[in-house]
């Protein structure tokens, strides 16, 4: 096996996923945790239900869990690069919400949101790169595969 070429692109992705999601997850999704805490475990009221309530989701509490997740959870995934795009994609629908609801007040508050939205649709687009966990499931997967024993007569490779 060919050793792997690593590019400026997978430079840019590693820094891009860390940077983007390192900054989601201490600025919004750190405390966030908290207060899903405080909310699901200890009944305590969470202002966010009552926002999220108000933009007009159907069950706030779920939604406002959610979006403590997508900042949390998904933000923490992003970094490691495992499930990255599924990762991004929530966080992008997370984003997205929070830009509308920026905008419908006047728009003072959508240029965060707005520039956390377009740098996990550059991860959703452009994959985790070489630098990620996503990336050596990958390879572990493709090294299986190539290692399976092949039945005498059976084409290998292009029916994969």
């Amino acid at each position: 096996m060919m050793p792997m070429q690593l590019t400026k692109r997978d430079y840019a992705l590693l820094w891009l996923r860390v940077g983007v999601g390192g900054m989601v997850f201490a600025l919004h999704g750190w405390a966030r945790i908290f207060r899903v805490y405080n909310y699901l475990v200890l009944g305590q009221t969470w202002s966010f239900v009552g926002l999220v309530h108000r933009i007009g989701f159907p069950a706030p509490g779920f939604f406002a869990v959610a979006s403590a997740a997508a900042d949390s959870l998904g933000a923490a995934l992003l970094i490691a690069g495992l499930f990255t795009r599924w990762s991004a994609a929530i966080m992008a629908f997370n984003m997205a919400v929070a830009v509308y609801f920026e905008l419908s007040k006047g728009g003072s508050g959508a240029e965060l949101p707005g520039v956390y939205l377009a740098a996990v649709l550059a991860v959703l687009l452009g994959g985790p790169g070489a630098f990620s966990v996503d990336e050596v499931l990958s390879r572990r997967k493709r090294k299986a595969g190539a290692a399976e024993p092949v039945a005498p007569g059976v084409a290998t490779g292009a029916a994969r």
